[in-house]
């Protein structure tokens, strides 16, 4: 059974049929696909459909995927976030995506300071990255806020450099977010 996450701002929840338009709708924002599809431009929805199947699919294959972001006050679809390692992948990420209608807000640190939390928790895993494009400036601040640090860059196989951020659970623990978001609930 997939977990449901609580902020006092957000529920990251399992996403289901009613998810299906609002997240192709988040993937055809230029300024999402820009940093989270790999040519870096709005999904098609069919495309889009089956990156949602994948989200939805690690969650069987691996015992964690991303959640859907909602708004409480809301209930809103604003976006993903949680943790992703499809094959390939150079390591175990915590990632997000979000609305443009709610960035600046902090949600992306939120939501990803709890799947960092669930997953340092519950899942028992030493180190997490974030996969961040050089010029993705918002994504760098994420992560930062969550106490990573540039550890290496990643070659992706679609082509592209990356920036991988790393941090391990004491710097987690250290982070600015941790100490704001460490509140927060599980349910199953």
């Amino acid at each position: 059974m997939i977990p449901t996450l609580t902020t006092d701002r957000l529920i990251l929840r399992p996403h289901g049929p009613d998810d299906v338009e609002p997240y192709m709708a988040l993937m055809q924002e230029p300024t999402v696909a820009e940093f989270l599809t790999l040519d870096g431009k709005p999904q098609a929805r069919a495309d889009a459909w089956r990156a949602l199947a994948s989200l939805v699919g690690c969650w069987t294959l691996r015992g964690y995927g991303m959640w859907a972001i909602e708004e409480r006050a809301t209930g809103r679809y604003v976006g993903r976030a949680g943790p992703w390692q499809p094959e390939g992948w150079p390591g175990f990420e915590i990632g997000w995506g979000v609305s443009p209608s709610v960035q600046g807000k902090g949600y992306a640190t939120e939501a990803a300071t709890v799947a960092a939390r669930w997953s340092f928790d519950t899942l028992g895993v030493d180190r997490i990255l974030h996969i961040i494009r050089p010029d993705n400036v918002a994504s760098q601040r994420v992560a930062a806020n969550i106490g990573a640090t540039i550890v290496d860059q990643w070659e992706a196989p679609w082509g592209g450099t990356y920036d991988l951020w790393g941090t391990d659970r004491d710097g987690f623990a250290a982070s600015p977010a941790y100490a704001r978001h460490n509140g927060g609930s599980t349910t199953a």
